[in-house]
């Protein structure tokens, strides 16, 4: 089954289940062993965190207070936090469409930069988001497209993905990045950091699905309220949401595996797409590992 819109997916959840449950299992979920010390609490602002003190293949451990990472700052109540962590620049990886629904708070002396990887002129999430009410959408075809989604985020508008990480490795002090729950194209982002900075793929993925860990109180909330009220509307699956709600390791895989096949390796990525050559990459290793 294709429907065009569910490219529009990672974003629904995020968007629309503001329904409530009584009780939600969560066997199947991936969480991360990693360690949640550098999540910072801000009201308003999910999954904030800064990705550091972690080592990488060759034994050198990441700077911490970086590189920070989070959900969209549109409800941020205490920018000051913001602020003291010295971050001048914020890379906001979200469409116009949703900005401009949802748009940052402002933060004195912080510049925000847009980058959208792909376009929502016809505002397809809502589409999405129609169907899945109607349960024209099943569990099925909601993994199908979160995966279509991972293949394709890295690879077909590679010069806006080579913007964002110039900006983000060429930063000369603490930068956050974000989409609107700071787990698909934010945790794409951030995994190809870490492949430039040479991290293995267990870290890699372990930094990634502390998104579920961060994130478990919230999602668990919504689920239980979208069962609760499923009367509304019977016809949607409720696997649906699910599948949207949590990141999984077969979604990030999805990326490096579209990568490898259609450009040989990550290395190559790196080097001919992402125009990082083994020189800059020593450079940034330099910089940001010790």
């Amino acid at each position: 089954m294709h429907f065009k819109p569910l490219k529009y997916f990672f974003s629904i959840i995020s968007s629309f289940i503001l329904f409530s449950c009584s009780s939600y299992s969560t066997k199947s979920v991936e969480f991360s062993k990693a360690s949640e010390k550098n999540e910072l609490h801000i009201k308003k602002v999910n999954n904030f965190r800064s990705i550091g003190s972690i080592k990488n293949k060759d034994g050198r451990i990441l700077k911490d207070s970086i590189f920070y990472r989070s959900g969209d700052l549109h409800q941020l109540k205490e920018s000051k936090k913001i602020t003291e962590l010295k971050i001048n620049n914020i890379i906001d990886l979200r469409t116009n469409n949703e900005v401009s629904k949802k748009h940052d708070v402002l933060i004195p002396n912080i510049t925000i930069h847009y980058y959208p990887a792909f376009d929502d002129k016809e505002d397809q999430m809502n589409q999405a988001k129609k169907l899945v009410l109607k349960g024209k959408v099943n569990v099925n075809d909601a993994n199908d497209r979160m995966i279509k989604f991972y293949k394709e985020y890295p690879t077909e508008n590679t010069q806006v993905i080579k913007a964002i990480i110039t900006e983000l490795l060429d930063s000369d002090s603490p930068i956050l990045f974000h989409c609107t729950a700071g787990k698909d194209r934010t945790g794409i982002i951030g995994a190809i950091i870490m492949k430039i900075l040479k991290f293995d793929d267990q870290t890699i993925f372990q930094e990634y699905l502390l998104s579920n860990n961060l994130r478990k109180k919230i999602i668990l909330k919504r689920l239980n309220k979208a069962k609760n009220l499923h009367f509304l509307f019977p016809k949607m699956d409720l696997g649906v949401l699910e599948k949207l709600s949590w990141v999984e390791s077969s979604y990030l895989k999805a990326s490096f595996d579209e990568i490898n096949s259609k450009y040989g390796s990550i290395d190559n990525y790196i080097n001919t797409i992402l125009e990082i050559s083994e020189d800059k990459r020593k450079d940034y290793i330099e910089k940001y590992t010790y």
